[in-house]
């Protein structure tokens, strides 16, 4: 996918200026960056919403010096590639993921403007033709994060209990367990009809409502009173922390996505008796924290490096092949009021199922 283009030296991007500014985000000028060794500058077409874009913008966790552009989440084509890039080149059309310690390609659509952002290579793939741009865009960070809690912890016949579902990266983790992984029974919980639905859809056996059922009893029931093998709550919610942990079997793996248990918000810690009800069965609790992979990707080290290069490969084969799709539940534009609004959405926990897609160039990503 070769074009003809003159990179400028500065877009209108969105993101915040003050330190801790939180929501609503502003437009802010930024200098277009220039790829260093092993990275690339990618055009954006599209992107998608997280949680840790409205983080970043609470609280500035990573120490940045604003003005801060997010949309960590990226697809679109390469326009240039830094020295030792073998993996992509300049015209190819690809999905990334920026660093959080550097800045997004969101971009305030109403200035007509292209974004950029720079990638590492290892968190760079080309993007199937298949696959749209759009599609492509909301795989990157959910799907790593699923990745990381599920790829080599389950095995053939486990049963797996993934809470949420319908979430972001929740409906990618039904599908990676029960279509790719092989589990033998897949169970999942949500609390609204079309969280439940979008779950089953993804290859959940049972979805139950968490306000309505009681968890424990009902799995209970299911295995026999044995519990699940492997738990992973990606819910960053205590309630459903406490919950979940009581559904693991003698002997079984919790894994649970961020901080964990107790530090549900980065500005206190409180007790939670997780920790004891895994003690008491004998359960391996594991964190699956993507955040220093996110931030400081030049400290990894190469089976690190080799575990995201492979899930973002995974993430572009899997979803051509129709075995872990993204879900989008909502199509925004890039502008500073839509995305403030889905962000705020996405926080209140009131957000589309799945995953909230956001086109950034419409003539690139074929939007138009």
């Amino acid at each position: 996918m070769k074009q003809n283009h003159t990179t400028p030296e500065t877009f209108l991007g969105v993101g915040y200026t003050r330190d801790r500014a939180g929501l609503p985000l502003e437009a802010v000028r930024v200098p277009v960056p220039r790829p260093a060794a092993d990275q690339v500058l990618v055009r954006v077409a599209a992107s998608s919403l997280n949680p840790l874009e409205y983080k970043l913008a609470d609280l500035n966790f990573m120490g940045r010096t604003p003005p801060v552009v997010l949309g960590l989440d990226l697809s679109g084509v390469v326009v240039a590639a830094g020295p030792g890039v073998d993996r992509v080149a300049a015209g190819d059309a690809v999905a990334a993921m920026a660093d959080l310690n550097g800045d997004g390609g969101w971009v305030a659509a109403d200035g007509g403007e292209a974004g950029y952002a720079v990638a590492r290579q290892f968190l760079t793939v080309r993007k199937p033709p298949s696959l749209s741009f759009r599609d492509a865009a909301v795989l990157p960070m959910a799907f790593l994060s699923a990745f990381a809690g599920l790829y080599g912890a389950v095995r053939a016949g486990d049963t797996v209990y993934i809470p949420g579902g319908g979430g972001g990266v929740g409906h990618l983790a039904v599908q990676m367990a029960a279509r790719v992984l092989a589990a033998g029974m897949v169970i999942s919980s949500g609390s609204r009809p079309e969280s439940i639905a979008l779950a089953r859809r993804c290859g959940a056996h049972h979805v139950f409502d968490y306000r309505r059922d009681d968890l424990s009893a009902e799995i209970a029931k299911l295995t026999g009173g044995r519990g699940v093998d492997l738990v992973f709550d990606a819910t960053y919610s205590e309630r459903s922390f406490v919950e979940t942990s009581k559904t693991v079997r003698r002997g079984g793996r919790w894994a649970v996505l961020g901080v964990g248990p107790g530090r549900t918000t980065r500005l206190a810690e409180t007790h939670s008796p997780v920790a004891a009800v895994l003690a008491e069965r004998g359960a391996t609790y594991v964190n699956v924290n993507l955040l220093r992979y996110f931030s400081e990707p030049a400290t990894l080290d190469g089976e690190a490096r080799d575990f995201l290069r492979r899930g973002m490969d995974l993430a572009m084969e899997w979803a051509a092949r129709g075995l872990v799709v993204p879900h989008v539940g909502r199509t925004i534009d890039s502008t500073v009021a839509a995305i403030s609004e889905g962000l705020k959405s996405l926080k209140a926990g009131g957000a589309a199922p799945g995953k909230v897609a956001v086109i950034v160039d419409r003539d690139l990503a074929g939007e138009g």
